[in-house]
């Protein structure tokens, strides 16, 4: 399974998370965000992290200029377009940056399939994350039998993921790629490393370092 962890701010934190086998760490560049961070952070941040895991900014309805500077100041290799970004700016971003991995976070609402369809030409991940007016930040589950319909593209399950939360996921037999966490390996809005190594272990089946 896909483990992405989000919303970094520290090193301290970064140093912990990569020692956890997961798959993606991520940056919210988002000035509305509580874990916004400029791009010099980014810029820092991002160097922390090894090749073996990938290094997304998060972005909501960015302008060219914005990826361009993430993608030319920072070691972010994926794009997670969270906001109501068009296709165009989707398929501008990979034709521009081939290597660069494009995610699209989409609102698990009556249109999820719809939009799935939209965007599955120029997506390489999604993520289903709670609707919300603020793009995602929730910390709260959405109903999960919307996902009996997604049967054909990758994604991730979002919107308050803890140990506990991907237990009652599992049972559902559903056919999502993996995870993305920020809130459920917080503690009082801050990264809990007891939380981060439960999951890890739990999702990746291996002690950690």
């Amino acid at each position: 399974m896909f483990l992405k962890y989000c919303g970094f701010q520290t090193q301290d934190d970064i140093k912990y998370a990569v020692e956890q086998h997961i798959d993606a760490i991520g940056f919210i560049h988002y000035p509305k965000s509580k874990r916004h961070q400029s791009i010099v952070e980014i810029e820092i941040l991002s160097n922390l992290v090894p090749d073996t895991i990938y290094r997304v900014a998060v972005v909501v309805n960015p302008t060219d200029d914005i990826i361009n500077q993430l993608l030319s100041r920072t070691n972010i290799n994926a794009i997670q377009f969270h906001g109501d970004e068009d296709r165009e700016m989707l398929r501008w971003c990979k034709n521009k940056y081939p290597d660069v991995k494009i995610i699209k976070a989409l609102p698990a609402d009556d249109t999820l399939s719809k939009r799935i369809q939209q965007y599955k030409e120029e997506a390489d991940l999604f993520i289903i994350d709670t609707p919300s007016i603020h793009y995602g930040g929730t910390g709260q589950s959405f109903d999960w039998q919307v996902l009996e319909e997604i049967q054909d593209v990758p994604y991730l399950v979002a919107g308050g993921m803890t140990k506990e939360k991907i237990q009652q996921f599992e049972a559902l037999h559903l056919n999502a790629a993996g995870y993305d966490i920020a809130s459920g390996i917080e503690t009082n809005g801050s990264k809990d490393p007891m939380k981060m190594k439960e999951i890890s272990e739990y999702i990746k089946g291996e002690k950690q370092i």
